[in-house]
C-alpha cells in the first residue's frame, strides 16, 4: 500500500534520527527496498526550505531534490486544485497550520495513510501511521 509523508517523517528517515518511530521506520525501509511507493506532498519542500532557511534543520536543499528526483519509488504529488478543496474538510479551529492542513489533504486525496507523529491529524480522522 502506498503512503504519503509529513515533512519530520521524511527528513527523521533520511538523517537516520531515533525519533522515528519503529513502524515508520520499517515502511520507509520497505519503500527503499523498493517493495513500495511513499507520496511526498509537493508542500513538504517548501517547509524543508522554510527550516533550513530558519536554521531549525541542518540539510542542503539542492541535494535532497536530486535524491528525491532520483529515487522511483518516491513520487512528488503536485498541490492542485482537488487538493486544496479536500483542505476545506479539515477545520482550522483543529489544524491551524497551513502546511499541516495542505499535507493531511494530500492523504485524503490520494486515500493514502499519512506517516506523521502529529497528534492533531489523527483527530480528524486520517489514517495515521505512527
Amino acid at each position: 500500500m502506498p503512503f504519503v509523508t509529513d515533512t519530520h517523517s521524511l527528513i527523521w528517515h533520511i538523517t537516520d534520527d531515533p525519533k522515528l518511530s519503529t513502524e515508520a521506520k520499517a515502511i520507509f525501509q520497505k519503500v527503499d527496498s523498493f517493495h513500495d511507493h511513499i507520496f511526498i506532498p509537493c508542500i513538504v519542500f517548501f517547509e524543508l526550505l522554510y527550516l533550513i532557511e530558519k536554521k531549525k534543520i541542518v540539510a542542503d536543499f539542492d541535494s535532497f531534490l536530486a535524491m528525491i528526483s532520483s529515487a522511483k519509488n518516491y513520487r512528488v504529488e503536485p498541490l492542485c486544485l482537488p487538493i486544496i478543496e479536500k483542505s476545506k474538510r479539515i477545520p482550522r479551529e483543529m489544524v491551524s497550520d497551513p502546511w499541516d492542513r495542505l499535507i493531511a489533504s494530500t492523504s485524503m486525496y490520494l486515500n493514502f495513510p499519512l506517516i506523521t507523529r502529529d497528534k492533531t491529524l489523527r483527530k480528524i480522522g486520517l489514517e495515521v501511521i505512527w
